[in-house]
């Protein structure tokens, strides 16, 4: 059998990825590791046997069934150079940006949610479950699926089974949109709601009111922005059981004095 360099880190990263697997839970299998990527075990056990190549396109799976961060994921590709490298650019699927007309089409905030709970072990595709667990109707939750299929946001596998792909969707925050606007109007309600409902144990509704320098904002945002990736990647660690949404508001509470107004009307 040949061997080169580019097989044997990939199959040695993955071993130490079970491994620390295995330590973590000592409950986890091989056989568990599979389910949770979606493949069958023989086929990791000959990746770990060095019998079989890891592909790039598992190697993407992997990455976002365990939601890796930016620097594991970056160093996960750096395994595969030439053809490989030539997959990946083609297959990439860490981020992918909605046009607006996509956004539009899936504003309602429940698209986002079921395309989270797939990443939820106990995930089950039953619109009944799906709708039970985002408290919507069924219909709302078969319609969405569907929707999400026919706009590519989710596909399935050779298992039949649903994936997204992309492990991150996003928009551009600076166009005027009323698909975002509905959107984000929505998670607002929802944090009105979890206020009235929702244990302090479980949610963080806090604020801060500050006197700022309006031409910072535009760095404040790209911060923000950074923020709520790494929280997200530190959240996500670990067995996923419920779904949530992490919002970061901030917005002007008076007029401006920027510039030479002198009075306000």
């Amino acid at each position: 059998m040949e061997t080169n360099i580019e097989n044997t880190s990939s199959q040695l990263w993955l071993e130490n990825l079970l491994v620390e697997k295995i330590k973590k839970n000592p409950q986890f299998s091989l056989r568990a590791f599979a389910r949770l990527v979606d493949v069958s075990p023989a086929v990791l056990s000959r990746i770990l046997s060095g019998k079989r190549r890891l592909t790039f396109n598992l190697a993407v799976r992997i990455a976002d069934a365990l939601v890796l961060g930016p620097i594991e994921r970056d160093h996960l590709y750096s395994f595969f150079t030439g053809a490989a490298a030539a997959e990946r650019s083609d297959e990439d699927r860490h981020e992918k940006e909605l046009s607006i007309d996509c956004f539009n089409a899936m504003k309602e905030w429940y698209h986002y949610g079921i395309t989270q709970l797939l990443y939820i072990e106990a995930f089950q595709e039953d619109p009944k479950w799906i709708a039970k667990m985002l408290s919507i109707t069924e219909l709302e939750a078969k319609l969405a699926v569907d929707r999400l299929l026919r706009l590519e946001i989710l596909d399935r596998n050779e298992f039949g089974r649903l994936y997204r792909t992309a492990t991150h969707l996003s928009t551009s925050t600076d166009i005027a949109s009323a698909g975002i606007r509905h959107f984000q109007k929505q998670i607002l309600e929802k944090s009105v709601e979890s206020l009235e409902r929702d244990d302090i144990s479980e949610r963080d509704i806090t604020s801060i009111t500050i006197a700022i320098n309006e031409d910072r904002i535009p760095e404040a945002k790209k911060e923000i922005m950074k923020f709520r990736k790494r929280m997200a990647e530190f959240l996500a660690d670990g067995a996923k059981t419920r779904v949530y949404n992490l919002g970061v508001h901030l917005i002007p509470l008076s007029k401006s004095t920027n510039g030479d107004t002198n009075e306000i009307n």
